[in-house]
Parts: C-alpha cells; sequence; structure tokens
C-alpha cells in the first residue's frame, strides 16, 4: 500500500512539473523586472514558476536541472538567445523607458493640419524625409538574408541605411559594392545616404578608404553598441575554411560542441589620442563621418572630445548614434543584454550642452511616438533596426512603416502648436514622467504643477 501511494505521489509530481513546464517558463511576479534563471529564448523553463527565490531558483528547488543554472552546468557556456539566424533579440528586463512618458499638448498657439506639418530635416549630413535612419546591421544571417530589400526600401523611403559591421569580412567586396550601388540605383532623389560602418577589425583591413572607393555617402565608426556595448559583433557559422578565414582577419573562433562555430570581433580599444587619429585618418577619405556608440561611462567625455576634436582638427564629425539599452542584435549574451546599461534617452537628463553635431538615438524604439519622445528629450531622430526588419517583410514595407510613423510625427507636431517637426527637439517641458523611477532616468517631472 505504501509503495504504490509513494509511486502515486511521484506519478502526480511528474505530470505537475510537466504541466508547470509546458504552461510557462517563470513567475508572474508583480513588480519583478526580469526572471534571470528560465526563458524561453534560452530553453529553459523552471520545475515550479509560481514558487521562485531571489535568486530565480525555485523555492522549492528539486534539482531538476531544467533552469539556466542546469544548463550551463551540461555546456559550460554562458547561455546565448536562440534560434540564431531567424530572429533578432531584445532585452526584456523592465527598466524606464519611452512608455514611461507621457506628451502634454499644448492648448495655446496657432493649430494646423497634421497633414500640413514639414516633416523633412537633416540628419548626419543627409536630407531626409522623416527623422529615421536604418540602424547598422551587419553579417547575422536575419539581417543578411534581407540586406537587398533593406538597401531598396531605404533608399525609396528616403532614409540613410547603415551597412553594419562584418559585413565586408563575410560576404566579400563585390557585395559591398553591390549593395551601395542598389541604393544609388534606387535612392529618393536628394534624400538619404549610404553610411559604412567600421569596426576595429574592419579598421585593420582597410576597410575605411575602400568603402569610399565603393561608393559610400559617409563612413560610421563603430566603438560600440547598446546590446553590447564592450564586445564585438558576433555570429554562428559553419565550416573550418570559413573559421580559418576569420581568423586570419584577427577575429576570435570558438568552436562549440555541436561543430559549429562561433565567431567574435574585436571590441577595440579607446583613448583619446586613438579617437583624434582615427578619426582624422577616416576624414582624410573626404566624407562626412558618423560615430555610434552605447550608453556607458565616459560618455559625457566621448561627446565632449568628438567636439573639440571636430573644431581643433576641422573635421566632419556630422552625426553620433548612441544605442541604448534594449537595443537588438542578432546575437549576444543573454544576460549581457538584461543586465548592462541603460536606455539612451538618459543622455540628455545629465548632457549639459548640446554639440554642433547631431545626437541620434536607438535601442528600443518602434513608433512615431517613441521617436516623438526622443526628439522632445533632445535627440534630432532615431535609429531602428528590428522595426525594419518586421517591415521590409511586407510588400513596400519600409516606405509603409516610414509613412506611418510619419503621420504619427506629424500629429504629435501639431499637438506642440509647430508646423516644422524639428521644432519638437528639446522640448523637454511638455513631457511628463509616470514614476518616479522615469524621472530620475531621463529628468522629467512627475509633478502636473510643473507642466501645467
Amino acid at each position: 500500500m505504501h509503495i504504490n501511494l509513494a509511486i502515486e505521489k511521484l506519478i502526480n509530481n511528474f505530470l505537475t512539473l510537466i504541466n508547470m513546464a509546458e504552461k510557462k517558463e517563470h513567475a508572474d511576479l508583480e513588480g519583478m523586472r526580469f526572471h534571470k534563471n528560465a526563458c524561453a529564448l534560452t530553453n529553459t523553463k523552471l520545475y515550479s514558476p509560481d514558487h521562485t527565490a531571489m535568486s530565480g531558483l525555485c523555492a522549492n528547488c528539486i534539482m531538476c536541472g531544467m533552469c539556466e543554472v542546469g544548463l550551463k552546468a551540461k555546456t559550460g557556456r554562458t547561455l546565448f538567445p536562440s534560434p540564431f539566424g531567424t530572429a533578432q533579440f531584445g532585452a526584456e528586463k523592465r527598466l524606464a523607458n519611452m512608455e514611461d512618458l507621457q506628451i502634454m499638448p499644448e492648448l495655446y498657439g496657432e493649430g494646423y493640419f497634421f497633414t500640413k506639418v514639414k516633416t523633412e530635416t537633416t540628419i548626419g549630413g543627409f536630407k531626409v524625409t522623416v527623422p529615421l535612419v536604418i540602424a547598422g546591421m551587419g553579417s547575422t544571417k536575419v539581417a543578411s538574408d534581407k540586406n537587398d530589400e533593406l538597401t531598396i526600401g531605404a533608399a525609396k523611403a528616403g532614409i540613410p541605411r547603415v551597412l553594419g559591421e562584418n559585413y565586408y569580412i563575410t560576404f566579400g567586396e563585390e557585395k559591398v559594392k553591390e549593395t551601395i550601388e542598389l541604393y544609388k540605383k534606387n535612392q529618393k532623389e536628394g534624400y538619404g545616404g549610404f553610411i559604412v560602418q567600421i569596426n576595429a577589425n574592419e579598421h585593420k583591413l582597410g576597410l575605411p578608404k575602400l568603402a569610399v572607393e565603393f561608393g559610400a555617402d559617409a563612413i560610421e565608426f563603430k566603438i560600440g553598441q547598446g546590446a553590447k556595448q564592450g564586445m564585438g559583433g558576433e555570429i554562428q557559422f559553419e565550416g573550418e575554411e570559413l573559421a580559418e578565414k576569420f581568423r586570419k582577419a584577427g577575429y576570435e573562433v570558438i568552436k562549440k560542441e555541436n561543430g559549429k562555430y562561433e565567431r567574435h570581433a574585436f571590441p577595440g580599444s579607446l583613448s583619446s589620442e586613438s579617437l583624434r587619429e582615427t578619426l582624422k585618418e577616416y576624414a582624410s577619405y573626404g566624407k562626412p563621418l558618423w560615430v555610434k556608440t552605447g550608453m556607458g561611462v565616459g560618455i559625457i567625455k566621448l561627446i565632449e572630445e568628438l567636439e573639440k576634436i571636430k573644431k581643433e582638427e576641422d573635421l566632419p564629425i556630422e552625426l553620433l548614434t548612441v544605442d541604448g539599452f534594449g537595443g537588438g542584435t542578432g546575437m549576444s549574451p543573454w544576460l549581457v543584454m538584461n543586465e548592462m546599461n541603460m536606455p539612451s534617452g538618459a543622455l540628455f537628463a545629465v548632457l549639459k550642452k548640446r554639440p554642433s553635431f547631431d545626437i541620434i538615438l536607438a535601442g528600443g524604439y518602434a513608433t512615431g511616438f517613441d521617436v516623438a519622445k526622443a526628439m522632445m528629450l533632445g535627440a534630432d531622430g532615431v535609429a531602428m533596426g528590428r522595426p525594419f526588419l518586421i517591415a521590409v517583410r511586407q510588400p513596400e514595407g519600409i516606405e509603409k512603416f516610414c509613412k506611418a510613423l510619419d503621420e504619427e510625427l506629424r500629429m504629435v507636431a501639431v499637438t506642440q502648436k509647430v508646423n516644422e517637426l524639428s521644432k519638437i527637439v528639446g522640448k523637454r517641458k511638455a513631457l511628463f514622467a509616470l514614476s518616479k523611477e522615469a524621472k530620475d532616468m531621463f529628468g522629467i517631472t512627475t509633478e502636473p504643477k510643473d507642466v501645467l
């Protein structure tokens, strides 16, 4: 009898485990920022998702090994979100973001039909139909598979397209040339531009000079990105021949237990001297200079040094992209994405003096209202990645997506009693924070008396 009861209890426990695992992988706890020990993206689950400890382990842990701790013990590696090659990834940890800011309409002032608002502006030295940029997307399969469609869409929409890092080493000279030519062939007359991003490895390969020879309109010096500031671009691939090619070019190549490989780009070093010398070299090729960085300690110093270098060396530094928490990537360690960095909009809470070059924000922006809030915080525009990868899968999707965001931006503009979108830049006093956390993050008031 006791044996039968024990077996029955064991079976019931097992069925409960299966049921919990199928329903969800982690707990739905009020106020929880991020459950760090189980996630569908890492193919892990919890035995008891409704009962978890602060560590993310089950409060009644039976050592089943289905969680991230168990998977790390099996593989000996940190975990990357999956599936690689068919998805773009972004952090899910909940920090204060654009949704925690409300736009307050102006009651007094001249009214306009939103259809009459001018949204055309200039970003990074290029005229654009709307203040958007297709952010640098490199050699990850999910982006490179739609390379041509992204290029044609950006060109026809009249917005800049940045060709991301490691594209050159992965696909070669001819494909870079073809991509630039494809953009020029479809370019809306007088609008947009094609920018080639350069990382530390590609700098040594001589890509800055080659990019200009191939017809690039500008060069973007990549210091980092929001999803993994301080780490280089990463992909998975197959084949020893390709692995050897990457090794010879200075990339770190790791062979995995399943026979596949990981390629990691060198993140690069940065000093005041190296920054100056690199930008002087790039400027010698006669094209505008863009710079991209993730948020991080020292970003105010970076902005000040870029301004100083621009003036002292008379360099064509036109734009800085600041990428923040929530920024997408085709491959990045899951905990790096979630446990590091802050939203890019926080920059303007501490930046006291605007530089003479444009600043656009990236990382977690998807709507026209997100763009408007970024501009009201102080940005000149926004760079996006994942939204364009979604849009590009629809017929004329890039153009239509830009048109939809253009409409949303026009609507925001008329609520601010302006007929030019650029006039909302820096209109921080018309923003209202919904929480103390958002107030501290963005420097925006939570007090109705300050805005009404």
